[in-house]
């Protein structure tokens, strides 16, 4: 179905969010920003709701911006405000770079920048991120982020400062006021507030550009007006100290020919910096991180020998590679700029992009090109089309809230380390690092029903279809051929065992084994894969339904036939996927389209899910459950001195799961996959791993 407008998803519960951006007549724009959840999995109820949303949200909008216009400021006394607050501060900032030459204690330049430097980046702070948590807990323990372009000795006298000010964002609004009043502008709570940012902002900018010499020798106001007053704001970069790019205002608003901007020189090395694009970035932290590098193979056989109290805490394989994604699609929506002029609507767009990009996205070759606008796009044409078509569509629009935020914590900090080494807009990362559902976790995947298994063992896989592919056997056909392969026994195997779904599907032949007449699947680290942690190495009896089915023919067929792999064809055709993606894609995908019990969100794991809560509903103890799903139990008790529970036991605990596959026959024989089919399958050449 078409996607739904200020919809997105969170794992499988629709929520609706919507950005309203109110221009008004205030120097700066305002954007609210609301997210809801509709409190549904159903893409239809979703629908409904968010349409009610989005006119009650229009109605807020209306009643806000009618306020803004009514209460705020014309452009004309913005331009008032922001001139006469540069006088003032510019002649107050004249008085105090005067009292330090003359009081004899040297040092005199240092001093000056140092003042000048607390000045600006006292007061573009406040422009930027407001005054309602001045001197609080986040605050202060985020201060020396926050003042990070500072250096220590600026940033304690900063904070010794501040203490000495009594309440700081009080006396500016007094200030705000006396100054409306000065200029004759009728004075209201809303013009009071609109002032004091705007005092702020005048200040930044002056103490910024104050020993510029290209400013000192400007005399005429006017001309220094129509390079300094921006039309909706001072500029992020001066919060930093410094402007590296100050737009003019139209010449029509002040009544003068507007004059080029004004450059500020960079450092070398700041210059470097300032060029990285966000790939570039991303490669220059990772080789100056020791952390974020990882261990050399020479390193890691090293602690290997020495013990694991040595073992050094790097990133691994798997975090570097998210660390480098969220730069690399980042780089793709921002236009090719570098990472230090990232603005604030850079970030806005990203958000966006990422609640627009298909689940699918850079699974192809193809899209390494592609901005991430032309993949959005490209993506809701298909969907659009296949939903006229009455096609089903196999792919998801928006990533899910875990993802999203991700990316944004490893841009943020990225832009956090950026931001000390060169100036860069101070970015506000909060309205796009998001509240995971407020669901228990327990609900946060829907276990499979009884009724939703049942559905699923009957499709023409275990009854019978017309052919071998996966497409074919998924059509019914009387007396029709079962093959047993991954698309037969995955699913099995997770609903009788509670395995993951990489678990299933990286078995090995000798993964099949037996302890004192038991059979048994043996949880591993092997040539196939990992496992996700330490408590996930463990020993699963095969139940008898398992038996009963022909799985142990299965292993022993296999085994004569010289294969490695349980179900080699899924395995990976390229380096980098897993056989657990192999099979998602492949066979899945090709399923879940057939199941009409199945809701939004039920996959694979769902099945690990029912056999923890048909367990508990039988009040099998936690410490059972637990080392039969691989998975850490409280207390110090179970964890560490208790051992291991036994197979017997283990063995009637998986007995009692229900049997859903009780009315499909024991095969006679089993029919495994032409050898041709049982490998990898052909994949497009690749020149190796994507760099991002």
């Amino acid at each position: 179905m078409p996607a739904i407008e200020n919809v997105t998803r969170r794992g499988a519960v629709y929520w609706w969010r919507r950005r309203v951006r109110f221009a008004g007549r205030s120097a700066q724009p305002i954007i609210v920003a609301s997210t809801v959840s509709l409190l549904t999995k159903e893409q239809n109820v979703a629908r409904y709701r968010a349409s009610s949303m989005t006119v009650h949200s229009e109605v807020m909008r209306v009643s806000l911006y009618e306020k803004i216009e009514r209460e705020g400021l014309t452009a004309e006394q913005v331009a008032q405000v922001f001139q006469q607050e540069m006088v003032r501060y510019r002649t107050a900032l004249s008085y105090q770079t005067a009292a330090i030459s003359a009081d004899g204690e040297g040092r005199v330049p240092e001093r000056q920048a140092e003042m000048l430097s607390i000045y600006a980046a006292l007061n573009g702070d406040f422009a930027t991120n407001g005054f309602s948590d001045y001197l609080g807990m986040d605050y202060v323990g985020a201060f020396d982020t926050r003042f990070g372009h500072l250096d220590d000795t600026a940033r304690r006298n900063l904070y010794a400062m501040l203490g000495r000010s009594g309440n700081l964002p009080a006396n500016l609004a007094s200030e705000a006021a006396d100054l409306l009043k000065l200029l004759g502008i009728a004075q209201s709570p809303e013009r009071i507030e609109i002032a004091r940012r705007l005092m702020c902002e005048a200040r930044c900018v002056a103490a910024a550009t104050f020993d510029d010499p290209t400013m000192r020798a400007t005399g005429d106001l006017a001309t220094l007006f129509s390079t300094l007053l921006p039309q909706a704001g001072v500029p992020a970069g001066a919060v930093a100290g410094v402007v590296p790019s100050v737009v003019s205002p139209s010449a029509s608003s002040l009544g003068v020919e507007s004059t080029p901007a004004v450059k500020v020189t960079l450092t070398d090395e700041e210059s470097t910096f300032a060029r990285m694009l966000p790939t570039e970035a991303v490669e220059e932290y990772m080789r100056l991180k020791p952390k974020a590098r990882g261990r050399s193979e020479e390193l890691a056989t090293s602690v290997v020998r020495t013990g694991k109290k040595s073992k050094a805490k790097v990133w691994g394989e798997s975090q570097r590679r998210q660390f480098q994604a969220a730069p690399f699609y980042f780089g793709k929506s921002n236009g090719g700029k570098p990472l230090a002029a990232t603005r604030q609507e850079d970030l806005n767009n990203f958000y966006d992009h990422l609640n627009r990009l298909p689940s699918t996205h850079h699974k192809s070759n193809r899209h390494d090109a592609m901005k991430l606008e032309d993949i959005c796009a490209e993506a809701a044409e298909t969907v659009d089309r296949l939903a006229n078509a009455g096609e089903v569509c196999t792919f998801t629009i928006g990533l899910d809230v875990g993802t999203i935020n991700r990316h944004f914590a490893n841009l943020k900090k990225l832009c956090l380390w950026m931001a000390a080494k060169t100036p860069m807009a101070s970015l506000d990362f909060s309205d796009f690092i998001l509240e995971e559902d407020d669901r228990d976790e327990r609900d946060e995947r829907d276990p499979y029903t009884i009724q939703q298994g049942q559905e699923l063992f009957a499709l023409p896989i275990w009854t019978g279809g017309h052919g071998v592919e996966i497409t074919d056997r998924l059509k019914p056909k009387a007396a029709g051929q079962v093959w047993h392969d991954a698309a037969y026994w995955v699913m099995p195997i997770v609903w009788y065992s509670g395995m993951r779904r990489e678990e299933a599907c990286k078995l090995l032949v000798d993964d099949i084994d037996e302890e004192d007449g038991i059979p048994y699947f043996n949880i591993r680290k092997t040539s196939a894969g990992s496992v996700k942690n330490a408590t996930s190495i463990r020993k699963v009896p095969i139940c008898e339904e398992l038996r009963r089915l022909g799985f142990l023919d299965y292993v022993s067929a296999m085994r004569a036939e010289g294969e490695t792999y349980l179900f080699p064809e899924i395995m990976p055709g390229r380096v980098g996927r897993s056989l657990g993606d192999v099979f998602f894609k492949n066979i899945w995908l090709n399923i879940k389209p057939h199941l009409t019990l199945v809701k939004p969100g039920q996959a694979v794991h769902s099945g690990r899910h029912m056999v923890s809560t048909e367990l508990k509903m039988l009040q099998t103890f936690e410490e059972f459950r637990s080392d039969l799903l691989g998975q850490k139990s409280g207390g110090i008790n179970a964890s560490r001195y208790a051992g291991a529970t036994r197979l017997e036991v283990l063995l009637g605990i998986v007995d009692q799961i229900p049997k859903v596959t009780k009315l499909l026959a024991a095969p006679s024989r089993i029919n495994l996959l032409p050898k041709a089919m049982r490998g990898a399958r052909p994949v497009r050449e690749s020149v190796g791993r994507r760099q991002r």
